[in-house]
């Protein structure tokens, strides 16, 4: 990465920021776990870390994020005697937490991070190069392409984060609202058509059990991940959100269009309840559980709700009639949908590295990410675990074709967080205006995407220049 573009970097990551982005074949299990106890069972090493605490920032993952991690974690502070304080960061602030923690050197000793934004942090010139020490996990080849590639910035040499789970987004429906409209799972979602078809008929079905369900729902503006959401219409329909070589934003052209019109029809056509418009990703995913709605699109995470009794957002008839189904795709491909997740990332202000290095490779063993995966309804970030669990079950499996077949994410740039919020905001508006509008023509939508794409354009232009 050419010195200028590093300091045009540094210079936008300072400016006030007040959106947030969620996110996201080598070693076997066995021999990553004989490492670890190796490097950290006895010797001087160990000697030397035990007693040490190691601070670790975590976001909102699963129903108890933080006394799920420290289940993870009790086994390994017995090994190596290293103390781990887990510390929640909410969605909604932790990229302000931890920009300012990697300008200002005051931070913990490691922080979780979304796969999209590691580009961001690293740019900041406030984490560790990681390559020196990847080797001890298996490196590259323990992970898939396009995992392994979510560590990585574009132009610039280095390791910047170590996966550490994976994510990616699907159809759910109730099995009871389908047989009520008298709809076949099997090819309900099989193409766009297949699922405004289906929606169509639920659309009919008032109630279910004698409780009020709704077709379809999804978040609006309030949605931090809005633009995760809306992207797999966009490349169905052929559209990207950059042009190959990152330089220009293509949210704004005709094929960006027609991917956003398949969602604002859903909502002009009264398939998509409006009222879900106002609420969050979080609060749509409620209103699923609480049987509000019979199809929605969300992760994996949902599913491994379904069986936590803790989670007492569940209707017992929704509980007991989830299900999934993979994407469905445009005319002529398959469906796509977002692959993201988390990744593990080093402050260069820590005091503790080499002990914060053997937390990154603990999390980092096939059996550990298969514990907190399970716990948390998320899927491993390496290879083999990730397989295992992918094909344990029919559900899983269709979170696992996305994950292998469907799944897409965005360019590892730097400047990414700051379009993706251009486009946020101005999907947000689409929605706004469908809602009250009803079904928007082309130019409507065209229109704001050309504010979408000329503000993506001048922060593209700033990193490069």
């Amino acid at each position: 990465m050419r010195r200028s573009r590093v300091t045009a970097l540094l210079a936008v990551a300072l400016m006030a920021l007040t959106f947030v982005l969620a996110a996201c074949g080598g070693d076997d299990g066995d021999s990553n776990d004989k490492a670890q106890a190796k490097d950290t069972a006895s010797g001087t090493q160990a000697k030397d870390l035990k007693g040490q605490t190691v601070r670790l920032w975590i976001m909102n993952n699963g129903p108890s994020p933080v006394a799920d991690t420290q289940r993870i974690l009790k086994p390994f502070t017995a090994q190596t005697g290293i103390n781990v304080k887990v510390e929640l960061v909410g969605w909604d602030v932790q990229l302000d937490r931890i920009r300012n923690a990697a300008v200002s050197g005051e931070g913990p000793d490691v922080t979780q991070a979304g796969t999209t934004q590691v580009p961001f942090f690293a740019a900041l010139g406030g984490f560790d190069d990681l390559s020196g020490r990847v080797d001890d996990i298996g490196g590259a080849s323990a992970y898939a392409p396009g995992i392994w590639k979510t560590s990585q910035v574009e132009g610039q040499d280095g390791v910047w984060g170590v996966p550490w789970f994976t994510e990616a987004r699907t159809i759910y429906y109730r099995k009871d609202a389908l047989k009520a409209a008298g709809v076949d799972p099997k090819t309900a979602f099989a193409s766009q058509d297949a699922l405004k078809a289906t929606l169509e008929k639920l659309k009919a079905v008032k109630e279910v059990g004698g409780k009020p369900i709704s077709p379809f729902g999804g978040p609006g503006k309030k949605a931090y991940d809005l633009v995760h959401n809306l992207m797999p219409w966009v490349w169905d329909a052929g559209g990207t959100e950059l042009s190959d070589d990152n330089k220009t934003s293509t949210i704004n052209s005709p094929q960006a269009v027609q991917g956003v019109k398949f969602a604002t029809d859903l909502v002009g056509e009264g398939l998509w309840d409006k009222s879900m418009l106002e609420r969050d990703g979080n609060q749509v995913e409620d209103q699923f559980k609480g049987g509000r709605l019979a199809v929605f699109i969300g992760g994996p995470w949902v599913l491994q709700a379904s069986k936590r009794a803790d989670d007492d957002t569940w209707s017992a008839a929704a509980r007991k009639n989830v299900a999934v189904a993979p994407m469905p795709g445009g005319e002529g491909n398959k469906g796509y949908t977002f692959i993201g997740g988390s990744n593990l990332m080093m402050f260069k202000s820590s005091q503790h590295k080499d002990a914060a290095w053997e937390l990154i490779k603990y999390l980092s063993q096939d059996q550990v990410q298969t514990d907190y995966a399970n716990l948390m309804g998320m899927f491993p970030a390496r290879l083999k675990p990730q397989e295992a669990l992918g094909t344990a079950d029919a559900d899983h499996e269709a979170f696992y074709a996305a994950i292998k077949d469907q799944g897409r994410s965005y360019a590892p740039i730097a400047q990414w967080a700051q379009v993706e919020n251009a486009y946020k905001n101005q999907f947000g508006q689409i929605l706004d205006q469908a809602a009250s509008k009803g079904q928007l023509s082309d130019a409507d939508i065209k229109s704001q995407l050309d504010k979408a794409a000329k503000e993506a354009d001048g922060l593209l232009s700033q990193a490069t220049s």
